[in-house]
């Protein structure tokens, strides 16, 4: 029983001992820190890699239209690798305002007369400057569409814009109706109808 007693006091201050040394030292200072944080990256690293990463799934009406698309569209088949520290969409949502960027454009606004009467405002980015397409007769446009709510002062758009600029690319950015400060003459937009992005279409190309 002394022994007993014994061996317990001994462990308890042994206990006590490394307690103490562990919040002197700090955790990441210790052994035992370093191998939770090395393993806890590891087994983070292999999740991200099995899970998260992975090629898009292209759902398209045929398999020639598929097939165009990983034709003239190769980066279609590549492994999409999200923010490694923030790959899931709904936390990206959240987090969006407060680290947003937004590259300095310079548009020039067009309204374009809708068949219905109304006006649809889309905003250029003509990109005069480029050096890979200096006629602008052969200069590839770029059509954006930006979301619900969106319009061309989005940080997605203006990065897009900027890439396409990068690339030699003149840009036109479409305005949803009512969210750019264009006077309403007839109806806002509605996802449902494709007209307007029709007409968008025709009227460009």
């Amino acid at each position: 029983m002394i022994s007993l007693d014994l061996n317990f006091n001994i462990l308890t201050r042994d206990l006590s001992h490394y307690l103490e040394n562990q919040v002197k030292v700090g955790l990441f200072g210790s052994g035992v820190g370093l191998s939770l944080m090395l393993g806890f990256s590891a087994a983070y690293t292999c999740y991200y890699l099995i899970s998260v990463a992975k090629k898009p799934q292209l759902i398209s009406g045929g398999k020639t239209f598929c097939q165009f698309l990983k034709e003239q569209c190769p980066v279609v088949s590549e492994t999409y690798y999200p923010t490694f520290w923030c790959w899931e969409s709904r936390i990206q949502t959240l987090l969006r305002p407060f680290v947003t960027a937004k590259p300095g454009v310079v548009y020039r606004n067009e309204l374009i007369k809708a068949a219905d009467g109304g006006q649809i405002s889309v905003d250029w980015f003509d990109n005069d400057d480029s050096l890979s397409y200096p006629d602008p007769t052969t200069r590839p446009t770029v059509l954006l569409l930006p979301g619900l709510t969106g319009t061309s002062r989005e940080s997605y758009i203006l990065h897009m814009v900027q890439q396409s600029r990068d690339l030699g690319y003149r840009c036109v950015v479409f305005n949803n109706r009512g969210v750019s400060g264009e006077t309403l003459l007839v109806r806002v937009y509605d996802m449902s109808r494709f007209s307007t992005s029709h007409s968008l279409i025709n009227h460009f190309f």
